[in-house]
């Protein structure tokens, strides 16, 4: 699996890492910016987090930095495009309210960083925790883009399909070409590929590796049931409605597959699983209100507690390797060596998804 940052990069963060943790002088020098960063956080009182609509995770992240530093937390949910559109209205009016932004990568990487939104999260990194490179997947910190502004902090395998296991069995579903067999017409259910974001990840992924042709048998001529509401989705598939879920949300079928109904995910071997990062980057807003604030949360966030927060709430695999993960299917859990298509990565999301997205939509609307 290709690292994130460039090779001279990833060099710099290396070195760094590897000075702090052979050296003392700069291990304490690290430890004395951290003590500095919490006074001045202190004096500024609170902090202001655009998150994951995910009530566990406002608690877990409330009650973890508070107990850290005494420092409340006022957390907003509105979610990725909701958010783009509030701070660009605040920031048109002169209004400069947020603090941070974690999010998943569209928001991120193509609204809050080409609008200029964003400081860079790499310089503000000090805590001894987060610097060391052993403590993390392959050796480096994960940043977002080429130029460090963004961080993140999940990695896990994301199972573009899944089955009824008894209408369809997984162990039979060896190819994706095997979904555009006439005899599944009208039972398989589709994500909508017209959703941006998120939604245009898999139909970008078949483009690129099965062809338009493909495309437009599996999500015309098989006239699948197109769905934006996951948990309708996930209950027709576990009550046999349909065979298969193309785009699966695992968040949504994980109730049904604890109640016992027979949900299988399949991962065809003629073509890479996707490396997929949810709501995992970090964002440092600039002219931020509370600057010291949010520099001391985003060092905390990327340290074991806040990162073991993000994942257990969201029970998805994060970056780091020295936390227990136990709450991440195994199916998630990215194989050493193994090859897999980054969807988070910078130029997949901002230039070959983008692309491949309009030539998608106008095939679809032929």
């Amino acid at each position: 699996m290709a690292p994130h940052p460039s090779r001279a990069a990833a060099l710099r963060t290396g070195l760094a890492a590897l000075l702090a943790s052979s050296s003392p002088g700069i291990a304490s020098a690290q430890h004395a910016g951290l003590r500095e960063l919490e006074a001045a956080a202190r004096q500024e009182g609170s902090l202001v987090v655009d998150g994951p609509p995910v009530a566990e995770l406002r608690q877990a992240l409330s009650a973890g930095f508070q107990q850290a530093y005494g420092i409340p937390i006022s957390y907003i949910s509105s979610g990725g495009s909701r958010s783009s559109a509030r701070v660009r209205a605040e920031r048109a009016a002169g209004k400069y309210l947020l603090d941070v932004f974690i999010t998943g990568s569209d928001s991120a990487l193509n609204s809050f960083l080409p609008s200029g939104w964003l400081d860079p999260i790499e310089p503000v990194l000090v805590a001894p925790e987060v610097l060391d490179r052993k403590k993390w997947r392959d050796g480096h910190l994960w940043y977002a883009d080429p130029h460090h502004v963004i961080l993140r902090l999940l990695g896990f395998v994301t199972p573009e399909i899944a089955v009824n296991n008894k209408l369809l069995p997984a162990a039979s579903l060896r190819s994706w070409k095997q979904l555009i067999d006439p005899k599944w017409r009208g039972k398989i259910i589709a994500q909508d590929p017209r959703v941006a974001g998120g939604g245009a990840t898999t139909p970008t992924y078949l483009y690129k590796y099965f062809g338009p042709e493909y495309v437009r048998a599996l999500y015309v001529d098989q006239q699948p049931f197109i769905s934006t509401d996951g948990e309708q989705a996930a209950r027709a598939l576990a009550q046999g409605s349909y065979v298969a879920w193309v785009g699966a949300y695992p968040a949504a079928l994980d109730p049904f597959e604890k109640a016992g109904y027979p949900i299988a995910y399949v991962s065809p071997s003629d073509a890479p699983e996707i490396f997929s990062g949810g709501f995992g980057l970090v964002c440092l807003m600039n002219r931020a209100p509370h600057e010291n604030a949010a520099k001391l949360f985003v060092n905390w966030l990327a340290g074991r507690a806040g990162v073991s927060a993000l994942g257990s709430c969201l029970k998805e695999y994060t970056l780091r390797t020295d936390i227990d993960q136990s709450w991440a299917q195994p199916y998630s859990i990215p194989k050493r060596g193994k090859h897999y298509l980054d969807a988070y990565d910078y130029d997949f999301v901002t230039q070959i998804r983008s692309q491949t997205y309009q030539k998608v939509q106008e095939l679809l609307d032929r």
